[in-house]
This record gives structure tokens, C-alpha cells and sequence, in this order.
């Protein structure tokens, strides 16, 4: 069994604080059981690798002379509610069972327990899981259960280990998306996201995207018209903004540009960047016809390693790219246009797998190589 990876998973809202006392006194007097992860957080993230076990640790307020019976139990009221304020889409763990049905004995003179659930490594086929427990009875009389810190949900999430490909340009070569004929994808919102390592910035417009249509083009690169070139820069709709000059070469980043109709944002590594309000679209949408990457040819001097490419027609909120940005997700999700993974680790074509049938090939001399178990989260 691997060591298990715990990370406090932050939310962005005030959890209320228990104070606990851990005098060596036996009273019940004001005495109550509550869930210790919730002092901290709503949520914790645990990284899968291999089997692991959720700890979920429960506390009295004060030590007993006696034993304390409770009651733990998985409760799918409370992932819902979770997803809706955080705008995320996990799914709860089919067939988990608590270990002798959920009972937990605190012993006389302990101060709590642990109650430990088993989970087997499982093919998450690109969704996000978690468990939603609740610490649903005490059946020792005397002792009341917190009302604001007897729920808590543990995040599942498997870390992106995979294979990438290295990039460069090459005359009027390109990474070319299905069909050839025009898309006529038509959306007032979307969203836009991936993941790029660059060689270097030693040139300007190193295009990593040209996308939308005719009217509604969606142009970004690395470097304009003045050198330093280690900035993005994305031109939309007549209009532009870039970030500041501070990338580093070989490094991994993850961007995400959202676009509500109104104004379009950038986001750095899960953070807010920049952002800008392009003119308006003609007829108040854009529309996709084509997706190209590594598009400016022989101006792409650099080699970029890219991945996870997904194209949404809805904007995607910052909690989302956070909680996603180095994590795959549910391919099936109806909002999304394509999604790239970029991960067949040979050949040259890049699946979409959608569904929609956006399937990518690079033409000759842009597909370098393939790298191998690459992971984003360290």
C-alpha cells in the first residue's frame, strides 16, 4: 500500500471555529462530539495512489470516564450541496461501506477516535470522487452532536501522470483539428484551457492557438513586436491584453481564458492574471469554426510541450480551474467542445475524447517527441 498524500483542500468561505478542551476532567456538563477536519476546512483533497484509507477522525470536547458510542455514515445530500457551492461535479464513491456498519467507540479517558475507511484503487475514467460523511448519531446518552461540525467530504483525486508531446513550428505547418469544413459552433460564453512548458521565449509570436472563425478570432502566442517575448498574449475581437514579462523557460504552466460575453479573463496557475473587455461580437456571439495550435510556423522557433486542452462553451469559474488545473475530468460533460489530453505518447494525432469528433493531427516536422510521466502537481 502506497503512502497516502493529504493536502488541505482551501475554500473560500469562513468555517466556523469549535474550541475544544482537553482538561483532564470527567465531566458531561456542556460535553459534545464533533468531526476534527471540520475545524479546518469543508473539504480535504486526498490523492489516490494505489489503495488508501480515509481517516476520519472524531473528538470530544472534554475526556470521559466512559466509553462514547457514535455513529458514522456517507450522506450524498452533502456532496450535492457541496458541488452546487463550489461549482464543481463530483460524483460519490459507488458501493463504500463503513467499516462495522459506521459505530465508533471513543474509549474512557480518550479524547477521540478513528474511524477508518478502506478505499481500493479504481479507473476514475476521467471523473472527480469524493465521500461525504456525517456523524449522524450518538447513542451515549449526555453527549450532544455539533450541529456545524458533524459533516465533512474527502476529495478523491488521482494525480496526472502521463505522457506529452514536445512541439515546435515549422513552415506553414500547424496541429490541425476535425472537421476541415468550417465548425458553425455558435456560444455568447466560453471558455478555454491547457497546460504548456516552453523551451524558451527567444521569438516573438510563438502562436500556441488560433481559433474561433473569420469574424470571431481567437489568437494566442508567447512574445509580440518587443522583445523580452516571455509574456501571453491573446488578440480576440479586435481588441488584446498580455500578461506581465515573467515566464520562466521550463516551466510548466496552466492558463485558462473565460470569456462571459463581456469581458475576458486570463488566470495563471489556478490565479487571476489579467483581463480586458474585447468589442463586442458581431450578432452578440462567437463562433467556432476551427481549432489550430502551434500555428505560426516558422516563427515558432521554441519547442512547447503542451497538454490537457479543453474548450468549453460556457465560462468556468476560478474555483473550477483551481480544483481541475492539474486533474483530468469527465469527458462527457455536454459544455465542453473538445477536450485534447494530448497523452497517446506516439504517432501524431491528438484524440477528442468528447466524442464530438474534434480529433487533432500535427502535420510533418511539428511533433518532435514524446516525453514520458510527466506529473503537474509537483
Amino acid at each position: 500500500m502506497k503512502k497516502i498524500n493529504i493536502v488541505n483542500f482551501i475554500i473560500a468561505f469562513t468555517v466556523i471555529a469549535f474550541i475544544g478542551c482537553e482538561n483532564a476532567e470527567y465531566e458531561v456538563k456542556d460535553n459534545n462530539v464533533y468531526l476534527s477536519d471540520a475545524t479546518t476546512s469543508e473539504a480535504k483533497v486526498v490523492v489516490m495512489e494505489g489503495n488508501i484509507n480515509i481517516d476520519v477522525n472524531i473528538r470530544l470536547a472534554k475526556k470521559l470516564d466512559h466509553d462514547v458510542e457514535l455513529y458514522i455514515k456517507i450522506n450524498p445530500t452533502l456532496l450535492e450541496e457541496y458541488n452546487k457551492a463550489n461549482a464543481t461535479e463530483y460524483n460519490l464513491i459507488p458501493n463504500i461501506e463503513i467499516p462495522d456498519k459506521g459505530k465508533v467507540i471513543i474509549p474512557a479517558g480518550e479524547i477521540g477516535a478513528l474511524c477508518r475507511i478502506p478505499l481500493a484503487d479504481f479507473d476514475m475514467k476521467g471523473k472527480r470522487y469524493a465521500i461525504s460523511v456525517e456523524l449522524s448519531d450518538v447513542a451515549t446518552k449526555g453527549i450532544e452532536r455539533s450541529n456545524t461540525l458533524s459533516n465533512f467530504v474527502y476529495l478523491i483525486s488521482k494525480p496526472l501522470i502521463t505522457s506529452v508531446p514536445v512541439m515546435k513550428g515549422y513552415n506553414e505547418k500547424m496541429v490541425r483539428t476535425a472537421p476541415a469544413t468550417l465548425w458553425g459552433i455558435t456560444t455568447k460564453e466560453w471558455s478555454l484551457e491547457c497546460l504548456t512548458n516552453m523551451s524558451g521565449y527567444s521569438n516573438n509570436n510563438q502562436a500556441i492557438f488560433n481559433m474561433g472563425s473569420k469574424d470571431h478570432e481567437i489568437y494566442i502566442r508567447f512574445g509580440d513586436a518587443n522583445s523580452p517575448y516571455n509574456y501571453l498574449q491573446i488578440k480576440t475581437l479586435g481588441g488584446q491584453v498580455e500578461t506581465k514579462r515573467d515566464l520562466e523557460a521550463k516551466k510548466w504552466y496552466h492558463w485558462a481564458f473565460v470569456y462571459d460575453g463581456k469581458t475576458l479573463t486570463v488566470y495563471r496557475d489556478g490565479e487571476f492574471n489579467v483581463k480586458f473587455e474585447p468589442p463586442m461580437p458581431k450578432g452578440g456571439s462567437i463562433r467556432f469554426d476551427y481549432v489550430e495550435m502551434i500555428s505560426s510556423g516558422s516563427y515558432f522557433r521554441d519547442q512547447c510541450k503542451m497538454s490537457q486542452v479543453r474548450l468549453w462553451k460556457k465560462v468556468i469559474s476560478g474555483d473550477q480551474i483551481k480544483n481541475n488545473m492539474h486533474f483530468s475530468i469527465d469527458p462527457t460533460n455536454p459544455n465542453l467542445i473538445g477536450y485534447w489530453p494530448m497523452n497517446e505518447g506516439k504517432g501524431n494525432t491528438f484524440a477528442d475524447i468528447t466524442g464530438n469528433g474534434h480529433n487533432g493531427t500535427a502535420d510533418e516536422n511539428i511533433l518532435i517527441n514524446w516525453e514520458h510521466n510527466i506529473r503537474f502537481d509537483k
